[in-house]
């Protein structure tokens, strides 16, 4: 029970890596509250999350949204006395070549990506402050360490998150704060929606490149070592570490899960 008495806070968390965080986090004793848009898709994990014993809070929330995650944080401080952990999971991908973007297309994935992060941060840091240590992790991903040609809206959403997530973490300790970390996780490709679903990765390259989507997802994990597709528990489980007092040492940085893909 190593979050016992924790309360944490993860965007995104109606699927993929952010339910399995909520509920690796559960599982160590943690309070979680979950938010993403879907309603349906919150109140499931939130049962899922209760089954382990502890408190669940849903909220939907575009985190986008200056208001919404505003009204986000006052409904968070109304039910809870604390806040020790924020996990900046939320993200959406739409790829495009780069002189076929829609303006408003390119800069909908830099909201959600990354200004919604640096929103929800800036939101929960009060929080976290008032206890007096806490965590702060980022999720990004491998494209924010390597090109990503067709995707320069992800690529530099990501990149922006471990800018933001570095400068979060110098300037939280020298502010008088050494006992709150901010780190980063950098995912290759993970078995979610994002990467096989009806609008992810495989569909859309499969579109574009009118490749079978076989072909596609075998071009993609032949490019790491181990030649597969990450399932989004081993996501949970680094970010389980950060987020306990084992890693109390660890700050300012950027951890690859990629089965050795990105090397820096």
């Amino acid at each position: 029970m190593r979050l016992k008495n924790k309360v944490a806070v993860i965007t995104g968390a109606g699927r993929g890596i952010g339910r399995s965080i909520a509920l690796a986090f559960a599982g160590e004793g943690a309070d979680v509250v979950l938010a993403a848009r879907s309603r349906e898709q919150l109140q499931k994990v939130a049962r899922e999350v209760e089954e382990r014993g502890v408190r669940a809070l849903a909220v939907p929330c575009d985190v986008s949204s200056n208001k919404a995650v505003e009204a986000f944080a006052d409904t968070v401080r109304g039910e809870f006395d604390h806040v020790d952990i924020l996990v900046n999971n939320a993200g959406i991908s739409k790829r495009s070549k780069f002189l076929e973007y829609d303006d408003e297309t390119w800069l909908e994935v830099i909201r959600v990506n990354l200004f919604g992060a640096y929103l929800s941060s800036k939101a929960f840091l009060p929080m976290i402050q008032e206890v007096g240590e806490g965590r702060i992790i980022f999720i990004a991903s491998t494209a924010a360490k390597t090109p990503v040609p067709f995707n320069t809206a992800y690529s530099a959403s990501k990149h922006g998150l471990l800018g933001l997530s570095k400068s979060l973490a110098s300037e939280v300790a020298l502010s008088g704060y050494p006992r709150i970390t901010v780190n980063a996780i950098c995912p290759f490709f993970v078995k979610t929606d994002m990467f096989t679903g009806p609008e992810g990765y495989v569909a859309q390259m499969s579109k574009n490149k009118g490749v079978r989507k076989d072909e596609i997802i075998r071009k993609a994990v032949g490019r790491s070592l181990q030649q597969r597709v990450l399932d989004p528990e081993e996501i949970a489980g680094l970010a389980l570490y950060l987020a306990s007092e084992e890693a109390r040492g660890v700050t300012g940085q950027a951890i690859n899960v990629c089965g050795g893909w990105v090397f820096h």
